[in-house]
């Protein structure tokens, strides 16, 4: 009986420490080649945690960006170590990092789907943890800005 209890509290925690994608917006114009900010932020946490690792990856999903199970492969424009930290000059922020990343040369336009794998451990027995968040942002041809 106290092992669902530890289990329930362990999903708890892992959910309250979730990933956030605070950019790209919901419907926000990224062309495609070009640069572009991913600014992920974290929950902040009580118990102790250990990060591991992001990846970030792009889906071009043409028009069925309503099932995730029609997506074609995605592009993976980052996959590394994550460190997410406070800055003293924007606090509103909370915990997060920024990535620089670039769509390739070519990426088709219309809506596409930007994904976070996230990888940490909880508590002091660290407990694996993997959370995934999506945003769907709009991709335009920088050499014919109305396509």
């Amino acid at each position: 009986m106290k092992s669902i209890f530890l289990l329930a509290s362990l999903a708890a925690c892992a959910l309250a420490q979730r990933l956030h994608i605070a950019e790209p917006t919901t419907g926000q114009v990224v062309g495609a080649g070009q640069y572009f900010t991913a600014e992920l932020h974290m929950d902040n946490t009580l118990s102790s945690m250990s990060q591991k690792s992001v990846t970030i990856v792009a889906t071009a999903c043409y028009d069925v960006c309503d099932s995730p199970d029609q997506w074609g492969p995605g592009t993976v424009l980052y996959n590394g170590s994550f460190a997410p930290q406070y800055n003293a000059s924007a606090p509103q922020k909370g915990l997060y990092q920024d990535f620089r990343v670039q769509l390739p040369e070519g990426w088709p336009a219309g809506e596409s789907v930007l994904a976070v794998a996230h990888q940490f451990t909880v508590g002091a027995s660290e407990i694996p943890v993997f959370d995934y968040t999506t945003v769907h942002f709009n991709v335009t041809d920088p050499e014919n800005p109305g396509n």
